[in-house]
């Protein structure tokens, strides 16, 4: 046992001693996230390790986001068009693409139509040979917008494909760009199937972007090497390895020492420290998310708007951010960030105003001696590393008008059992928008057709807003579409079923010899165009 802890700590010294030579060469570059990537396919992996690990560096999609304008731009597709009727799009794909030669697979032919539709269809279709594969895996889920928006992905040749909706749907393209979108190799799930081992797809990928896949082990270092025939603009560093860092101390102590370029999500403790240093750079970047606290419209007292607008005016947003995230997020009204093409700039700011919530609760006879549960999830996610510290300040603020609360802690499997039965009163809980339509975010959490473990914690049910959503899924008028985000907007904030309480920032730090590595909110981190100086 001895000998085999000897060889064991040996080889981590070796590695980690290799690796930290690597960080300072030019071509190589050293990215420390906080967890690992459950998988290294995008479509099934949802966290934000695993998009990191993803999305831009190892796939392409058929269309992207431009990251400064924000539109839509060829891809692997070179253009598209919309039918008369909106029912169809027909694109136009890219000559010429290669798939990733690795140590295990060998391509023997260019990117075309096949490659599309059996990417995509393994989403759409539960009869897809590889819709299954994997499927025991706890992290395993098609759970996109895109499963319920097409009918069909017809081949008319080898580079050109007809999508047909089931209906008219203005979100198509944030579909195709967004990370579960990403092209797959037909030819390599065919090899994989023939072997045997079709798993081997999600985990020894094979994509058409700038990195290809060299390596992973167990002690949490990835490595991908330059894809020397991609078909865009050529990565100027060659060699990109991902060294997980679980602890927040070590991994900040391993930027100070070289042993890491880039580091994800620093503690928000570390950020005025990292700030006053000259050789540290801070990205902070708008992410899709938001934290928000869930009143249960259909379980008294929440039933009543009053009640849920005297509760909202008790927390004292302001003291809540700067106690738990520092300057990593950003206080909000709404349940759209303000980067939002669709937020409301006229949207009136919460106001906390604890006289004011006594006096309303006074006026409509709030019970006192009554008890209410605030339910949160033992297990924080990427952007909220304290669910419990939130519901102990709302805790605090609602004594200091004399409502009494209890904080119920909760497994995941104990949790939605609670939810899906109805029993609590309000609910501490955090959304991730998954494409770039304010639908993703509003849908989930106030569409009657949401279930309450999809999104809608409040069980809030209005007439008048589900008509909005679906009207202005189908509209193609932009300006309308802004019109009626406006419109929702007013009546939610109005409504108070939720209350907004940030939208926590992307943080990463990283050394001043780094330069033209992107973050996109929806799709994660981007090293395409990174470029790394001798450090002085």
């Amino acid at each position: 046992m001895t000998k085999h802890f000897i060889v064991i700590f040996t080889t981590a010294l070796i590695l980690s001693g290799c690796y930290q030579s690597e960080s300072s060469l030019k071509d190589s570059l050293i990215y420390c996230p906080e967890s690992n990537a459950l998988s290294f396919n995008p479509q099934i992996s949802h966290d934000i390790s695993s998009l990191d690990a993803t999305t831009h560096q190892l796939y392409s999609r058929l269309v992207k986001r431009d990251p400064t304008t924000h539109r839509y731009i060829p891809d692997l597709a070179t253009g598209w068009l919309l039918s008369e009727d909106k029912l169809s799009y027909t694109f136009f794909l890219r000559n010429k693409v290669n798939f990733h030669q690795t140590d295990y697979f060998t391509p023997t032919r260019y990117f075309n139509a096949d490659d599309v539709i059996f990417s995509l269809k393994r989403m759409l279709d539960p009869k897809h040979p590889f819709h299954s594969v994997n499927h025991g895996m706890n992290y395993y889920f098609f759970n996109h917008p895109f499963t319920n928006l097409i009918t069909d992905i017809v081949k008319i040749d080898d580079y050109t494909i007809k999508f047909i909706l089931k209906k008219p749907d203005i979100t198509l393209l944030d579909n195709l760009a967004a990370h579960y979108s990403v092209i797959l190799s037909k030819q390599y799930s065919q090899r994989l199937m023939a072997a045997g081992t079709p798993e081997k797809i999600d985990f020894y990928p094979v994509g058409t972007g700038p990195y290809k896949f060299k390596s992973s082990n167990d002690a949490g270092i990835t490595h991908y090497i330059n894809h020397p025939k991609f078909w865009g603009d050529k990565v100027s560093v060659n060699n990109l390895i991902f060294d997980v860092t679980e602890n927040n101390t070590k991994r900040y102590a391993k930027l100070l020492t070289g042993e890491c370029d880039i580091i994800a999500n620093p503690a928000p403790s570390q950020l005025k420290q990292m700030s006053e240093k000259s050789n540290i750079l801070l990205s902070s970047e708008p992410t899709a998310n938001i934290l928000l606290w869930a009143f249960n419209s259909n379980k008294m007292p929440f039933t009543e708007k009053k009640i849920r607008q005297a509760f909202s005016k008790a927390v004292d947003q302001k003291n809540l951010l700067e106690a738990v995230f520092y300057e990593s997020a950003t206080a909000t009204s709404t349940l759209l960030s303000h980067q939002s093409w669709a937020y409301n700039r006229r949207s009136t700011d919460i106001q906390y105003k604890p006289l004011e919530a006594l006096s309303t609760l006074q006026e409509i006879g709030y019970d006192f001696n009554s008890t209410i549960s605030i339910l949160t999830p033992v297990k924080n996610s990427l952007f909220n590393h304290s669910f419990y510290k939130i519901a102990e300040l709302i805790q605090a603020n609602l004594l200091k008008i004399g409502v009494k609360s209890d904080i119920i802690l909760l497994t995941q499997s104990e949790l939605e059992k609670r939810l899906l039965n109805g029993e609590y009163d309000t609910y501490v809980t955090a959304v991730n928008g998954k494409i770039n339509d304010p639908d993703s975010i509003f849908r989930p959490l106030l569409s009657c057709d949401s279930s309450v473990l999809e999104g809608n914690s409040s069980q809030w049910c209005s007439k008048e807003v589900q008509s909005l959503l679906n009207l202005t899924l189908l509209e193609s008028n932009f300006t309308t579409r802004i019109k009626n985000y406006y419109k929702l907007q007013k009546i939610i904030q109005e409504e108070r079923i939720y209350f907004p309480i940030a939208h926590v920032l992307r943080m990463d730090a990283f050394n001043t010899n780094i330069s033209g590595f992107l973050v996109d909110p929806f799709t994660g981190i981007n090293f395409q165009n990174v470029k790394k100086t001798e450090a002085h």
